[in-house]
């Protein structure tokens, strides 16, 4: 069963935003964590729209040299 739609307020780098979420909390604060790790990589003095946008792509980076492993795993299999 899915859980009911909440809205949620979060800081990421420099701005707050409203955030519509049917994650639990503790799956939510995991997503986050990732979010503002990633965001925090980047240097602060860059502007917001431009430390999501690199945040962005060392996520997507990450995500394809996670499933580049994974196929090279199972071909070895």
């Amino acid at each position: 069963m899915a859980e009911e739609t909440r809205r949620i307020t979060v800081l990421v780098g420099k701005k707050t935003y409203p955030v519509l979420t049917r994650l639990d909390n503790e799956k939510f604060q995991s997503v986050l964590e990732i979010v503002r790790e990633n965001v925090g990589e980047v240097d602060s003095s860059v502007d917001q729209e431009e430390r999501l946008l690199l945040a962005c792509f060392r996520l997507a980076y990450s995500i394809d040299a996670a499933t580049r492993k994974l196929s090279q795993a199972l071909k070895e299999c």
